[in-house]
């Protein structure tokens, strides 16, 4: 398909109109399908040295297995990829290509844990750099089928263009940096109780704060349920808690641990019955900073920069 074709056309200017919004992982699939025929677009975010998250996962692999299969690899089997130094020095400006070569150089627990689940056959893949994250794009075809030489070259001339808009995109989203900027992300990366915890784990209980269900969690991590019920029963462990209600008063304890003089805190050990509105932070109520969280995790499918718990 030529790139000047007007539906190509329109296409592209829908992507570009999605910058910032909820719907650009679907813009992005919907560009790729119509210039190169992809049927499954994966995004994944490596920021520094830490693991990476996804942040797009979309197109027409069935979503449990699409969620399954990207958090293996999220979860371990992204060290085993052939390209990741290269995906760890991408460079700033322009994207960085790279061969799948029907995946021959791909270990065997990738082609077990990744591609044989979700019946990926070929791939195009970049990565693009924005602000110190490098974003790993990988376009999908499925269940036997294979790029054609026309359909790569069409790809990798949209590819700069497509870079650029993730880039934006991304940039935009970055207007949330990270945990430290509200308070419950204090209490999650800096209280004592919580220090053990997992950078999956701490979404899910900004999840679990922010009144998410489990299947919304999981929509919104991009995981199976199943998932999102391990990592919570790994967090009420190592807090030695078992329910809810639970986990709200010992973080409501680290907030006050935190940001109240030593002169104002409960005495140790004993009875905590406080009111939430009295935990602050510059000025700021509880109830505030809990939604503050909640815009936090409904952006959570996106990456947030330099940080420790972010994947």
């Amino acid at each position: 398909m030529a790139l000047d074709n007007l539906a190509t056309m329109a296409q592209i200017d829908r992507l570009i109109l999605s910058i910032g919004e909820d719907d650009f992982g679907d813009a992005l699939f919907h560009t790729t399908k119509m210039v190169g025929d992809v049927d499954h677009v994966m995004v994944f975010a490596f920021a520094e040295q830490e693991a990476p998250r996804v942040v797009i996962n979309t197109g027409l692999i069935g979503a449990e297995a699409a969620a399954e299969a990207a958090a293996a690899y999220v979860d371990e089997l992204y060290a085993l990829d052939p390209n990741l130094p290269q995906i760890r020095s991408q460079p700033e400006g322009r994207a960085g290509w790279f061969e799948f070569e029907g995946g021959r150089n791909w270990d065997e627990r990738l082609h077990r844990g990744f591609l044989a689940p979700t019946g990926i056959s070929d791939m195009v893949l970049f990565a693009v750099m924005q602000e110190k994250v490098v974003y790993l794009v990988q376009m999908h075809r499925l269940y036997g089928h294979h790029f054609a030489r026309a359909q790569r070259w069409l790809l990798t001339q949209v590819g700069e263009l497509i870079a650029a808009n993730i880039r934006k995109h991304f940039s935009y989203m970055h207007t949330l940096r990270g945990p430290n900027q509200f308070l419950i992300g204090r209490v999650l990366t800096e209280a004592a109780p919580f220090q053990s915890i997992t950078p999956r784990e701490r979404l899910v209980c900004i999840g679990i704060l922010t009144g998410h269900t489990s299947e919304s969690i999981a929509r919104n991590l991009s995981i199976s349920v199943n998932s999102v019920l391990t990592y919570r029963k790994r967090l009420y462990e190592k807090l030695e808690i078992s329910s809810q209600n639970e986990l709200f008063v010992r973080i409501i304890d680290s907030l006050m641990r935190l940001n109240w003089d030593a002169k104002d805190l409960p005495a140790a050990g004993g009875g905590l019955e406080i009111n939430a509105s009295r935990a602050r932070l510059k000025g700021r109520p509880l109830a505030a900073d809990l939604e503050f969280a909640q815009a936090f995790f409904n952006r959570s499918k996106m990456p947030i920069v330099a940080s420790n718990w972010d994947n």
